[in-house]
Parts: structure tokens; C-alpha cells; sequence
């Protein structure tokens, strides 16, 4: 299943840039010139205490060896909260809403020049946007991968099935599938043709997801493994079925994870919003509840399981569950050791009026890419919202 660099079909444009004008990333000299600037050896440890990105990045940009010091990279933007992205009503452009602070940060992207968009972005991985095609004309969608700070750009061939779901591994492999049906579609950037595979009947795939390079399978609620080769696929589960004395309860699962132990997660939404997380346990074959994440955070967007976050996010609460709200611009917080859950709403300029855009709030999350994101913004004063933040609490 891998592949050589040379196989892939590459094309490279400048990086994503910032849609304001003027030199945002210029210098001012080679070389910090006032006497009293501190040692280049604590501009690095500087970087990781802000929490500013605006702060951030004018530092960056205020000297050539300010610069070489600070890639935007997640140790040197370690304090900066995580970032949502979002469109704007009515070009449909993409922008980053920080939903704390209540800004917006505007970018633009290759293809931002287009009204609407001819693209829009389905997922974040590894420093790669992965988007499709906008055009009715262009069904099924063709995906293309943007890398973020490189601008290179690797397209894949046209999807011969539909999907809703898209998964990307670390080299690049991506593997896109469609809940409730038994086929998984999937490719290399340079390969000619998207391989597809189907499980026997009466198999389907609830979900999948990547964790420590295996990729799992959710069928019904059993967990399994699944290997992908040319054009089929080997099924191996890993416990048995369940009846209704051991079912997790829920209306809705899918597949998380959390520091590489992989994860159900369960919504519940009869009577009031309720979120549950099990962790497999191998010994015994069989999902367990669980209150505690060890301080980490999980996101989940309305199509699946979005991202981890370990510990010390500003503004991120531990041991807590975000999720993508059904109304336009709604999120929930909801604590999994007491059961509390904190509904939100985003509220800014550009806000869509139009609910087909709800898909694409907080789906973009990623244990990197909600950090990373923010290498876009390059000293730019982004728009700021002055309204408080809008959410109310409610018991489980």
C-alpha cells in the first residue's frame, strides 16, 4: 500500500496566504537592533507563553532571525486555543472562527477567487486540507490534498462511488467510505484509479477509523480490524455480538480514540442531550464506560469523530466532550465526570443563513491541525466580535 514520491503527481503554488494586502510576513531588519531585545536563545520559550496570535506572529515578523526561530509549528504555538473553521455567508468562503475569543481570522486559498468557491474542504490531517469539488457537474467529487504551509497540491483521480466520510494516514493514504453500506474506497496520491473493496454480506461499516497505523471497523457495535489490499479487504473481529443486557446505550455511535486507545462514542438525544465514551477493553472483549479521559478533550463534528487534545488549551475544558450542535452555528460542551452540558452558538460576521452550511462547523478539528491552522495568519488583525458568548448549561 505505499507509495514512492515519485508516484505522486505534484503540483506546488504558494501557500495559502491571507486575504488582506500588504506584507504582513516582511522584516524589518536581519537582526534584533535595540540593545535591550532578549536573547535569541529565549525568543523560542517567549513564543510557547503567548496566547495571542496576532502577538504571535508580529513577532515573528519583526526581524529575519525572528523568523528562522519560529516556524509555526504546534511546540511554538503550544498556548494558542484551538481554532473552528467555518464559512462565510454569502461567498461560502472558509475562514477560522475562534470560538472563545469570538474572531475571525479570513484566509484565502487557491481557489478562494471563485464566487462560490469551486472547492470546500471536508477534512484536516497532517498538514493537508482535504477538499472536493463544488460543481454538480463534477458528481461524484474530485479530491485534492492542499498542504497548508508548502502549497504543494496532490490531486486524485475521480471517485467512482459516493461518500461522506474521508480518512487520511500519516503517508498519505486516503480512504473514504459512505456509513451504512459495505464498500471502502481507497488511494494513493499518483495512483490512476481508486482501488475499491466490499465487505461479505451482510457486513457493513458503521464507521472506521486509523489508530497506531491499524485501521478499525465498527460493525453494528462490534469492533474489528480491517486490512485493505488491491481490490478486497480482510475482516477480523474482535468480539462477539451483543444483546440487550451488555449493549452500550445511545441512539448513535461512532468510532474515537484517545491517546492511541481507540474509543465508541454513543449520543443520545430523546429527552436531553446526552454524550458517552467507552473504551475497549481487549482482555475481555467487550466496551466500557468511562468518565475521564486524563484531562484530554475530545471533538466530534456531525459526520464523526473529529480530534483528541491533550491538556492545556486555553479555553478547553478536560475530560469534555464537543460536539457539533444540529442548529446552525451550535455546539455543546458537555463534562463526561458530571454530566453537564453547555450549549453554544457561534455569532459572527458572515454568519450562514443557509443550514446546509452547518456541515462544516467543527468538522475541521485535529489533534495538529486545530493548532497548525493558525500559520495562515501571518500578523494580520483579524475581525472581532464584541458580543459574549452565548451558551446555556443543562444537567444530564
Amino acid at each position: 500500500m505505499t507509495t514512492t514520491d515519485g508516484k505522486r503527481r505534484r503540483h506546488r503554488s504558494p501557500p495559502a496566504s491571507t486575504s488582506s494586502g500588504g506584507g504582513g510576513g516582511s522584516s524589518s531588519s536581519s537582526t534584533p537592533s535595540d540593545s535591550s531585545s532578549p536573547s535569541l536563545d529565549l525568543i523560542p520559550d517567549i513564543a510557547r507563553r503567548l496566547t495571542s496570535l496576532e502577538d504571535f506572529f508580529s513577532l515573528r515578523a519583526s526581524c529575519h532571525a525572528y523568523r528562522a526561530l519560529l516556524p509555526a509549528s504546534r511546540p511554538l504555538l503550544a498556548s494558542q486555543a484551538p481554532l473552528l473553521l467555518v464559512a462565510l455567508y454569502p461567498s461560502l468562503a472558509e475562514a477560522l472562527f475562534h470560538p472563545r475569543l469570538r474572531r475571525l481570522h479570513r484566509f484565502r486559498l487557491p481557489w478562494g477567487h471563485h464566487l462560490p468557491p469551486s472547492r470546500h474542504t471536508l477534512f484536516y490531517a497532517h498538514g493537508f486540507l482535504v477538499t472536493a469539488t463544488t460543481a454538480a457537474s463534477n458528481y461524484p467529487p474530485r479530491l485534492l490534498l492542499l498542504h497548508l504551509f508548502t502549497g504543494e497540491q496532490l490531486r486524485l483521480p475521480k471517485v467512482p462511488a459516493p461518500f461522506s466520510r474521508v480518512i487520511l494516514t500519516a503517508d498519505l493514504l486516503v480512504v473514504i467510505f459512505l456509513p451504512g453500506r459495505a464498500t471502502v474506497q481507497h488511494c494513493h496520491p499518483g495512483d490512476a484509479l481508486w482501488r475499491v473493496a466490499s465487505a461479505a454480506a451482510p457486513h457493513v461499516f458503521d464507521d472506521l477509523i486509523f489508530v497506531n497505523r491499524t485501521l478499525y471497523a465498527l460493525v453494528g457495535l462490534r469492533l474489528a480490524t480491517l486490512a485493505l489490499s488491491e481490490n478486497s479487504l480482510e475482516l477480523s473481529f474482535l468480539g462477539g455480538e451483543y444483546d440487550d443486557a451488555n449493549r452500550p446505550a445511545g441512539d448513535r455511535f461512532m468510532l474515537g480514540e484517545c491517546g492511541g486507545e481507540v474509543l465508541l462514542i454513543s449520543v443520545e438525544s430523546e429527552d436531553r442531550i446526552v454524550y458517552r465514551v467507552f473504551r475497549w477493553v481487549s482482555e475481555e472483549t467487550k466496551w466500557e464506560m468511562i468518565t475521564k479521559l486524563g484531562g484530554r478533550s475530545l471533538f466530534v463534528g456531525l459526520d464523526g469523530f473529529a480530534a483528541c487534545i491533550d491538556q492545556g488549551y486555553p479555553g478547553i475544558r478536560g475530560d469534555c466532550l464537543y460536539a457539533a450542535g444540529l442548529r446552525l452555528g451550535e455546539w455543546h460542551e458537555y463534562s463526561l465526570v458530571d454530566g453537564t452540558c453547555d450549549v453554544c452558538y457561534a455569532d459572527y460576521p458572515g454568519f450562514p443563513v443557509s443550514s446546509f452550511l452547518v456541515l462544516l462547523f467543527l468538522t475541521q478539528l485535529d489533534s495538529l491541525g486545530v493548532v497548525c491552522l493558525a500559520a495562515l495568519l501571518e500578523s494580520k488583525a483579524p475581525q472581532t466580535t464584541s458580543k459574549p458568548n452565548m451558551c446555556k448549561r443543562f444537567t444530564s
